[in-house]
């Protein structure tokens, strides 16, 4: 399988896109990873909670790239799943997985100097005291950062997308709606708040391709239909959301 090597995501161009793409539960965490990252900045050997790091792609890279100690949390793969995959990518050192709900996870609290969660908060955003989840292991001063899909405004579901609706699509929020949330809690400051194209961008379409390519050669379920909506998405309604805040 070729490179995905694309001028956005300078760093993640330099992985192996088998293990991108084999690895992968949705969108590329490793390219919305450093997406985050170029609005968050890390330090060596600061800890940063991994909230929501389904296969710890977006752990091995803030590991890899960034000399940080990762806390790998996910409700969906367990630690020891996670851990094979850490040590395969010699960080183990470095990277400490967790099987945990991100509503109930038990780390001290004011302990970590950053959390990131990719691709996931959205999941359980609208629930009760869900900021606090985020805010609650990171000291003060700490460093909060999010990206998740969103729409670009607040009309709801695209109607020239109506045919691809699934249940899920329903966490799917704008700017406006995240900016409301964070501000909301007196314990966070919102920092910076973008978009990043998702429907109609050629970077996407690239991915969802590249995904179903590996589905079909290795006898896996078709991912066509993402790049189909996708294509379809011409006006630029889908975008990906990315949220820092600081915590006070």
């Amino acid at each position: 399988m070729d490179r995905l090597a694309r001028s956005a995501y300078p760093r993640s161009s330099a992985y192996d896109p088998v293990w991108l793409v084999s690895n992968m539960m949705g969108p590329c965490s490793v390219w919305l990873t450093e997406a985050l990252t170029n609005d968050l900045a890390l330090t060596p050997d600061s800890q940063v909670v991994d909230l929501g790091c389904g296969k710890a792609m977006s752990s091995v890279f803030l590991a890899r790239e960034f000399d940080v100690n990762v806390i790998a949390v996910d409700l969906w793969v367990t630690a020891g799943e996670n851990e094979e995959r850490i040590a395969a990518a010699g960080l183990a050192d470095r990277i400490r997985p967790a099987h945990a709900d991100a509503r109930t996870l038990d780390l001290p609290a004011a302990s970590a100097d950053a959390l990131v969660s990719v691709d996931a908060f959205h999941y359980f955003a609208d629930q009760p005291r869900a900021v606090e989840a985020l805010t609650r292991p990171v000291r003060v001063g700490g460093r909060i950062g999010i990206v998740v899909p969103g729409l670009r405004t607040d009309d709801g579901w695209p109607h020239h997308l109506a045919e691809h609706w699934e249940d899920s699509f329903s966490t799917f929020k704008s700017v406006a709606w995240w900016d409301s949330l964070f501000g909301q809690d007196p314990t966070v400051q919102v920092d910076q708040i973008r978009t990043i194209d998702w429907g109609g961008s050629d970077d996407w379409i690239c991915w969802a391709d590249k995904c179903d390519e590996w589905a079909q050669l290795n006898g896996k379920q078709p991912y066509e239909l993402e790049a189909r909506m996708l294509r379809d998405d011409a006006a630029g309604s889908l975008v990906f959301v990315v949220l820092t805040a600081t915590k006070l």
